[in-house]
């Protein structure tokens, strides 16, 4: 009994870092920072919550409708599925290894209302910024691939640690810099590419072996 319940939070513990890894969100959290600068700290704690649970709510509602949509809607299966958030997963860390979005690109959200940064929030911090088609699609092959409650008990541990990691964004800047996150973010995107190719490896080989079965 104990080695069951050992073995599932090991797959929970797994699937959070995998779905951490996705949302990176060492990377989008200086690109947040930039967005809020000159806000005071009450302000931007409000707003980076807002962020937060906009996109576990959508994470949430994708993660119980989507594989409905994807079996009876689009007719497809998780092998399709596998290949295409690989391919997403892939793309999406080639552009931001290559093309690092800088500060001036921000600038024109300090001029905004707290109340027209709050809409800025929902879109695009929290989609497509923190939660992409890359996100989405991982947390629904996670999702099959165990099941539904390993899954969305990986997402609220995946949250709750952004959740601790936004609220305390400010200390952490001061106290590891802009630099280490800096690193931080081009590691985590050198493993969501690697992600993606096992993803469409395991879509390909699945999808080969019952085709000849």
């Amino acid at each position: 009994m104990f080695s069951d319940i050992e073995s599932e939070i090991y797959i929970i513990l797994l699937a959070s870092v995998a779905i951490i890894a996705v949302l990176n969100p060492f990377g989008n959290l200086p690109q947040f920072l930039a967005m809020t600068e000159g806000l005071d700290a009450d302000t931007r704690k409000k707003l980076f919550r807002n962020i937060i649970y906009t996109a576990f709510c959508i994470v949430l509602v994708f993660l119980l409708s989507g594989p409905f949509i994807m079996k009876y809607l689009f007719k497809i299966d998780i092998n399709d599925l596998r290949v295409a958030g690989g391919l997403i997963l892939i793309i999406m860390s080639t552009k931001n290894l290559l093309f690092t979005p800088s500060s001036s690109q921000f600038q024109h959200y300090q001029g905004l209302s707290h109340k027209e940064l709050l809409k800025k929030s929902i879109v695009p911090m929290a989609f497509p910024m923190l939660v992409g088609p890359g996100t989405l699609s991982t947390i629904v092959v996670i999702s099959e691939d165990q099941n539904l409650a390993i899954a969305i008990a990986s997402v609220l541990l995946t949250f709750a640690f952004i959740f601790v990691l936004f609220h305390f964004s400010a200390t952490i800047e001061k106290v590891i810099g802009k630099l280490v996150l800096y690193v931080f973010s081009r590691i985590a995107l050198v493993f969501i590419m690697a992600m993606g190719v096992k993803m469409i490896a395991i879509g390909v080989q699945t999808y080969i072996q019952s085709n000849l079965e």
